[in-house]
């Protein structure tokens, strides 16, 4: 019973800091000043798209072919990993954190499935 009641808080634990994590990462408001206060997922796509943006117009002004989509996402990623390092390691660890959760709550149903259904087999 312990075991179970333990599994249930640890889920708990879990799915809050899972909701707070994503609604911080995907944040957008407006705050009392005016300003636009972006998650670091907003950050990071507007930072991509802009790189995405400013190869494709490089390549139109030398009269050129655009590099192929997946080579401009690649470049693109690249880009912001070196302008903004601390932007580009915001978002990856954000996002590794939300899945890590996801899967570890996703285990832990079913630890909790299995709990219940031993204790239901021993009445």
């Amino acid at each position: 019973m312990r075991d179970l009641d333990d599994a249930a808080r640890g889920v708990m634990a879990a799915s809050t800091e899972l909701s707070r994590l994503i609604t911080k990462f995907g944040e957008a408001s407006v705050d009392d000043d005016g300003q636009l206060v972006q998650g670091v997922k907003l950050q990071y796509d507007v930072a991509i798209g802009e790189e995405l943006a400013q190869l494709y117009q490089q390549a139109m002004e030398e009269g050129r072919r655009p590099p192929a989509e997946d080579l401009r996402a690649a470049l693109a990623e690249k880009a912001v990993r070196v302008k903004s390092p601390q932007l580009w390691a915001d978002y990856h660890a954000t996002k590794s954190r939300i899945e890590a959760l996801r899967l570890w709550l996703s285990n832990q149903r079913q630890v909790i499935s299995g709990y219940q259904s031993l204790r239901h087999a021993e009445r």
